[in-house]
């Protein structure tokens, strides 16, 4: 396998990865016993009126794991794209020789 290829792989791999790590849902786990949707790390699908009824903490709690969510997706997902796409410039300079 070549060093392009390789580098294709993992980065398809990092680019999938950190997909998969933003647009994941969250829930937070109330005293009650039910889950509370947080959303995902970008916000879609975070109710806030909804998490305010149960407890105004757990608009807090929410947005804290949205935001460790955040903290590890957008550098994988980054990582991924940058190794896709210097694999891709790598490629066209090696046939243009």
């Amino acid at each position: 396998m070549s060093v392009r290829t390789f580098a294709v792989v993992v980065g398809l791999a990092f680019l999938l990865g950190g997909g998969a790590i933003l647009f994941v849902a969250l829930a937070v786990e109330a005293p009650s016993g039910s889950l509370i949707p947080c959303g995902n790390a970008l916000g879609i699908g975070f109710d806030e009126p909804a998490a305010s009824a149960v407890s105004p903490a757990f608009v807090d709690i929410c947005a804290d794991l949205r935001h460790r969510r955040l903290l590890w997706g957008a550098p994988v997902a980054g990582l991924g794209a940058l190794l896709l796409l210097g694999s891709s410039v790598g490629a066209r300079r090696a046939t243009r020789r």
